[in-house]
């Protein structure tokens, strides 16, 4: 069908204001899909309900037009896959490529540009584009080298940008702090020249494998690296990845796991509160006794998933010394507070007195670890800065990467001493990869769009910063899915392209950065555990902090059980490095729920965010940790610094993308 006229249009579209853009646009639309203005002025009338509520004043822009333009295209893919008796996400490389192949005078005119120009700089050089926005697939040698073929022919070059991505330019609240703590503390101020940041492994040390499986059965010798030994400019230490056999566990290594964490509760109970013995609560008591077990919901499985747990179907699981493993219902009407969920491992005061029910008459505070006074602390404790963001890094709608951009030029303008970027990078979750409508691999596309900006912030930050990636469950360019991850190989980070200088950690990690303990645990578990936990509190608390102190509390990076079906694979063979060993100053843990930074006992928690929300832009956090002798702070601590923890010198700063 021929594209209808210019007059056509003006008078299908009647009051709306039809610019000459959006005009042109409406034309090639037509012609593409073989629409006449009326059925054209139809599907304009569909989107702006659909999209816009009716709203009649919203007028036809070339950008609400692509939008036009691209529901037609998908419907047409649907009704192609019908025929085909394919799924509507099956869809064929060409067809993508159509789909944002849209040629107008200015992209014609911007490539050609490109070629005269391109043959002025040097004849035997492909000329490139300066719109370049997508890439073509490489070649496996090229690939591999981290450095996709890109031709300035492919019809991905000359890609509109999406309308979430236009809205996402024209933000109006980036840099606007959301969140902040110790917000008193005056300005951070480091001495000059600065001096690498001190980074030291606090995993576990040789000989604390526990139960470990032939994969770990040489220790933890790869996490025992003393003080970045052999590493230059504040690195981190240097681990071996392992074999992590995730789909080759057994269950007695994981029934053998939990065993031995109940057991090393127990002790640390007994020796806490002086108890001589502990009791068995399967069985009858009359007088009140102290037991040690784990949370589970009434007729739960080990790895499997059961209904969420609630006051009327709690039970305490015993270890086979405690009580040969046994389970018993448990009655907490009358503990005054508490807050529970499967797999959790408490101590309780109570009765049994019928032998078929324990009543809990409170939970007890379980031990944790000393903290090292700051005098106490190998080096003591010297001031630095850092920043910390967590993945996805782009929007939901394109791979462009923009909040990527945009968060370096955040990091650059704050100059930290360290930069933690936490995954996931290129994320199984992102919708365009999920359902097969990327013309990349996924390593391609950390080779083209995150690797240059690894590169523009380790160029741009002093050379004695340091930045760390650490992987995520989520990751398509890490080969482990399951948790824990050994850091990103190094192989695999010049596959990648990542440049010099970038160090990875693993996932979960536990560090002492100038002499403060930091716990990073890279997987989203207070998503998870919103949905689980049950609890009855004397007084309104803060929930997203509450359960993000269970880590602390548990001693343990996930100590949810069993974990739900969508989650990765949590490996009981690797428990040792699920472990606390030590009690840390900031836990880091990020996840899609809001952001938040708080203080409890003296532990810094913080959800620094994600840094793309969807189809928006997300927060990251800005840390400032202060050195104990700073003449600065002398105002500002209330009663002197006798008796301070690191957490009453660290700002942090939740800011917007």
């Amino acid at each position: 069908m021929p594209a209808p006229s210019l007059a056509d249009l003006h008078r299908e579209f009647g009051g709306a204001k039809l610019e000459a853009d959006a005009a042109a646009e409406s034309m090639s639309i037509c012609q593409t899909f073989g629409l006449g203005a009326g059925e054209l002025f139809i599907r304009w009338q569909t989107f702006v309900i659909n999209q816009h509520g009716g709203d009649a004043s919203v007028q036809p822009t070339r950008e609400r037009l692509l939008e036009v333009r691209s529901m037609l295209q998908q419907e047409l893919e649907r009704k192609a896959s019908q025929r085909r008796g394919a799924h509507p996400s099956q869809v064929t490389k060409l067809a993508r490529n159509r789909e944002r192949a849209h040629y107008d005078k200015n992209s014609v005119e911007g490539l050609l540009q490109g070629m005269v120009a391109g043959s002025q700089r040097d004849p035997m050089k492909t000329p490139q584009s300066t719109k370049r926005v997508g890439l073509l697939r490489g070649s496996g040698a090229s690939a591999a080298r981290g450095r996709p073929m890109v031709s300035p022919m492919s019809p991905s070059v000359f890609a509109e940008p999406s309308p979430s991505a236009l809205r996402y330019l024209k933000r109006t609240n980036t840099g606007r702090t959301e969140e902040a703590l110790h917000s008193e503390l005056p300005p951070l101020r480091l001495p000059q020249p600065r001096a690498a940041v001190r980074v030291c492994d606090l995993g576990a040390r040789p000989g604390e494998a526990g139960t470990a499986s032939s994969d770990e059965s040489d220790g933890d010798g790869d996490s025992a690296s003393s003080e970045s030994k052999g590493n230059d400019k504040g690195a981190a230490p240097r681990h071996t990845a392992k074999r992590m056999r995730y789909m080759f566990e057994k269950m007695g290594a994981r029934t053998e796991t939990v065993n031995k964490r109940i057991e090393r509760v127990a002790v640390d109970v007994k020796a806490e509160y002086k108890i001589e013995a502990l009791a068995n609560p399967t069985y009858p008591h009359q007088n009140t006794v102290t037991a040690v077990g784990r949370i589970m919901s009434i007729g739960a499985d080990e790895g499997l998933s059961a209904a969420p747990i609630s006051g009327d179907s709690l039970c305490l699981e015993t270890s086979r010394r405690l009580g040969n493993g046994r389970r018993i219902a448990l009655d907490v009407r009358a503990a005054p507070s508490f807050s529970l969920f499967p797999g959790q491992v408490v101590a309780v005061d109570g009765k049994n007195l019928k032998g078929t029910e324990f009543s809990v008459a409170q939970f007890r505070q379980l031990p944790r670890p000393m903290r090292a006074r700051i005098s106490e602390r190998s080096g003591g404790v010297s001031a630095f800065s850092a920043v910390v963001a967590s993945g996805p890094y782009t929007l939901a709608d394109n791979l462009e990467y923009e909040p990527l951009g945009d968060l370096v030029g955040h990091v650059l303008a704050a100059a930290p001493c360290a930069v933690f970027l936490l995954g996931p990078f290129v994320s199984e979750a992102h919708p365009m990869l999920r359902d097969g409508q990327a013309d990349m691999a996924p390593e391609e596309v950390f080779c083209a769009k995150i690797s240059p900006q690894l590169a523009r912030l380790r160029e741009g930050l002093p050379s004695t910063a340091s930045v760390f990636l650490v992987p995520s469950p989520d990751e398509l360019c890490c080969p482990y899915a399951a948790f824990p991850q050994p850091p990103f190989d190094h192989a695999l980070l010049l596959q990648l392209g990542v440049p010099a200088g970038v160090a990875s950690l693993s996932n979960p990690a536990q560090l002492a950065i100038n002499g403060v303990n930091v716990a990073i645990s890279n997987i989203d578990f207070l998503l998870h555990l919103v949905k689980e936990e049950v609890s009855r509190l004397p007084a309104v608390s803060d929930r997203l902090p509450r359960l993000a102190w269970h880590l602390a509390e548990q001693q343990h990076f996930y100590p949810l059980s069993p974990p739900p079906p969508e989650c990765a694979a949590i490996l009981a063979s690797h428990d040792s490095k699920l472990r606390m060993h030590a009690m840390p100053d900031i836990l880091i843990t990020p996840s899609q729920l809001k952001q938040f930074a708080r203080v409890q006992d003296n532990t810094v928690l913080l959800n620094p965010g994600q840094s793309s929300r969807g189809l928006a832009g997300g927060t990251f956090a800005k840390l400032s940790v202060h050195s104990p002798e700073s003449t600065e702070l002398a105002g500002v601590m209330l009663g002197g610094s006798e008796g301070a923890t690191p957490a009453d010198y660290i700002g942090v700063e939740i800011v917007r993308i």
